[in-house]
């Protein structure tokens, strides 16, 4: 028997802040020094159990894992898998401009972090994306009443970014000069739908004391949907999936459930209460690795729809068979758009682009027209942007260049 180590799937990473007027990434193009990716601690353990191997690439990283052939193009891992195998690689941060340069809302009501996974993943132009689908303009992210500057949406088989504060969902066409053209085909990039209430440790429940003494009942389901006992409470025989509410009105609703001993994951918080119940989706990580966290990519042995599959098990021989070819999955960041604001020693401002403009680590050859004929600008440094909040909404994203003379 000859084993070799066959890729088991990629994951390429793109950014277009790092993309020439070509379309093309430069040829040192290496996104580790921007984003760091690595097994978490759990998947650690599980690649050395079944023979699977972590590589980072420039552009991503890939995973292998030992096989062997059992047919002419076909090959079966070394170690049968389990059906409820995930592999959890974690995202740090590797360059502190990261948002300032990346389409990301600015104002989110949860702490957040990006969340990408084979079971959630789309498709687009036939590319394999690890991120979700883009919402259509009839729809909103999250239901919301309108959409919010820097939204990303599909239009007519088209790409677009909201460059106002925000925007009624229809009719989108009466809205357009809200609206700038990013691509004539559909490309899902990271968008909105990708971040996910992130908890480290302990899930906390917070809200106005409605109906003082009630009783509140938590039940936590796994990805699956499966329950997960949560325990007592540390220090008394109390289980932590009940929470009386104080008998004082003045009294908040505050109650932490404590989920250090729950391993890492995505998990679905049920809460019964008067009101009814509610579901709380999140990624619980624990403090040791919550350092510089700003995403997490989850990649099924099961569960994924068909395009997404890398390795599945043959009814006859039961043996765990991997994609004739190895799946490439995208994951594609939008750079984000800022209005450029010049000023003048004294502070006054110079000349502001009347459009927003994207932050580009090339540089733009910006012009505006003078008496003298045109005058270049130089671009905007990454360090800081400067938002503009109007009604609890970003109205406005400055970069602000002060001008020597």
């Amino acid at each position: 028997m000859k084993l070799v180590y066959k890729k088991l799937f990629e994951v390429e990473i793109k950014h277009d802040y790092f993309l020439l007027p070509s379309e093309k990434y430069p040829l040192d193009y290496d996104i580790s020094k921007t984003i760091g990716i690595a097994p978490t601690t759990g998947t650690e353990q599980l690649m050395k159990d079944y023979k699977i191997v972590f590589r980072e690439t420039n552009t991503g990283f890939a995973v292998y894992i030992a096989a062997e052939q059992v047919g002419p193009t076909s090959y079966a891992s070394v170690i049968d898998s389990d059906p409820k195998l995930v592999l959890s690689f974690k995202w740090t941060l590797a360059n502190p401009h990261f948002l300032n340069f990346t389409n990301q809302r600015l104002k989110e009501s949860d702490r957040n972090i990006y969340y990408f996974s084979n079971r959630s993943a789309s498709q687009a132009n036939g590319i394999n994306y690890l991120s979700k689908t883009l919402t259509p303009s009839s729809s909103t992210y999250f239901g919301e009443p309108s959409y919010r500057l820097g939204d990303i949406i599909s239009y007519n088989n088209e790409t677009y970014e909201l460059i106002e504060k925000d925007s009624p969902v229809n009719p989108f066409p009466a809205n357009a000069l809200k609206w700038v053209k990013l691509s004539t085909s559909v490309v899902n990039y990271v968008n909105p739908s990708d971040r996910l209430h992130w908890c480290t440790d302990f899930f906390r429940h917070e809200r106005n004391n409605t109906i003082p003494g009630e009783t509140i009942r938590y039940k936590l389901l796994n990805v699956d949907g499966n329950v997960v006992d949560l325990g007592v409470t540390v220090g008394t025989d109390q289980p932590q999936s009940e929470y009386r509410t104080p008998v004082a009105a003045s009294d908040r609703v505050n109650n932490s459930v404590d989920l250090q001993h729950i391993p890492a994951g995505k998990y679905t918080m049920q809460i019964n209460e008067s009101a009814g119940i509610s579901n709380d989706e999140f990624y619980l990580s624990h403090r040791s690795e919550a350092t510089r966290l700003i995403g997490v990519s989850d990649l099924f042995v099961t569960g994924a729809a068909a395009p997404f599959q890398f390795i599945s098990q043959d009814p006859a021989t039961l043996r765990w068979i991997l994609s004739p070819t190895p799946l490439k999955f995208l994951v594609r960041f939008h750079n984000r758009l800022t209005r450029w604001r010049y000023l003048k020693q004294d502070g006054t401002v110079f000349h502001q682009s009347p459009d927003p403009r994207p932050l580009t680590r090339r540089y733009s050859e910006y012009e505006i027209a003078v008496a003298a004929g045109t005058l270049k600008l130089p671009d905007p440094s990454v360090d800081s942007i400067i938002p503009e909040v109007d009604a609890d909404l970003v109205k406005n994203i400055y970069s602000e260049i002060i001008l020597s003379k």
